[in-house]
């Protein structure tokens, strides 16, 4: 019975939770049976609930050693292309001095695995973007949830449709968290994912990455949802973009 209320405990960090206590009290008019029958419905479907959310792993010193070696590499790739690459976001003036993007140390714990939990019935939505009169075409996909630090947290994900020929839909996992506005970008970060057949995911916050309005004023991105604001902080993937100083500054 015990382990039975711990579950409901984590699970009360649900933004979708079910208030147990204040809906079998005002259920006065009921028998003691049916109170009984509808409190242990409810916990089943908390505890059910719960199931759902990708858990905390365990890892190997050898996996450790490998994920941080291939983020490593991410890392060193896309700070070459920033400084070098055509379609870098930084500004020729920016380039001659950039040096490097600013992350979070590698942690592990901050890698999840499992699937998109997908809508029956994917509503037609508009994905705001930063500058006045960017309006896209999306879904409502589905969400993923995760476990961390024995609360569970859920990122709302969207399916933004193509608005010109030969482009392709794409999922966008867009997210605040305490750390918004103060170690990393004001306007959220994102992570990528690539919608497969497999249903299968690795959400890794150490991967997650400012978008190009970080950079420069020159592009307009894509908004996260109000509900992808999540209640701790993830230190974890990108910080702020430190823009070079002028000579007129130095």
């Amino acid at each position: 019975m015990f382990s039975v209320f711990a579950q409901i405990k984590i699970c009360k960090n649900r933004a979708d939770e079910i208030n147990l206590q204040r809906k079998f009290t005002s259920n006065r008019s009921g028998s003691s049976v049916n109170k009984i029958s509808y409190l242990l419905l409810s916990i089943a479907v908390l505890i059910i609930s719960c199931q759902n959310a990708a858990p905390e792993r365990t890892y190997s010193q050898a996996q450790i050693d490998s994920l941080q070696k291939v983020f490593n590499q991410y890392k060193q790739k896309k700070d070459r292309e920033f400084k070098e690459a055509d379609w870098s976001p930084l500004t020729p003036e920016d380039k001659k001095t950039f040096r490097h993007l600013n992350y979070f140390p590698y942690d592990i714990s901050w890698r999840f695995e499992g699937p998109i939990h997908l809508y029956r019935k994917m509503d037609s939505i508009t994905v705001l973007g930063t500058r006045s009169g960017d309006v896209r075409p999306a879904l409502r996909y589905g969400y993923f949830e995760f476990r961390k630090d024995g609360k569970t947290y859920r990122l709302e994900i969207i399916k933004i449709l193509p608005q010109r020929p030969g482009r392709k839909a794409h999922l966008f996992l867009g997210f605040w968290d305490e750390t918004s506005g103060k170690e990393t970008y004001a306007g959220g970060r994102y992570i990528d994912l690539e919608e497969n057949k497999e249903n299968h995911y690795v959400v890794d916050f150490n991967f997650a990455y400012n978008p190009y309005c970080a950079y420069s004023h020159r592009y307009s991105c894509a908004i996260p949802p109000l509900e992808n604001r999540l209640p701790v902080a993830v230190t974890a993937g990108e910080k702020n973009y430190s823009h070079p100083k002028s000579k007129e500054e130095q």
